[in-house]
């Protein structure tokens, strides 16, 4: 599964980083959200998909 963050909604909440840290974290600069992890282990798609699910703007999209 590939993730990938529509920068232009990304306002940066942040819940994405809550549900899963290990793919996904703020860039302080921009202060939107960045992959850490573009294709995602079958050990994280939960957490990937709560995050999805958590994200008010509907930024990420997930690709099998």
């Amino acid at each position: 599964m590939k993730a990938h963050i529509d920068l232009e909604k990304c306002d940066g909440y942040a819940n994405c980083v809550l549900e899963a840290d290990r793919v996904f974290d703020i860039d302080e600069g921009t202060g939107q959200a960045v992959l850490l992890i573009p294709v995602i282990g079958p050990e994280l798609v939960d957490e990937v998909r709560r995050a999805q699910a958590r994200c008010p703007v509907q930024a990420i999209a997930l690709e099998d």
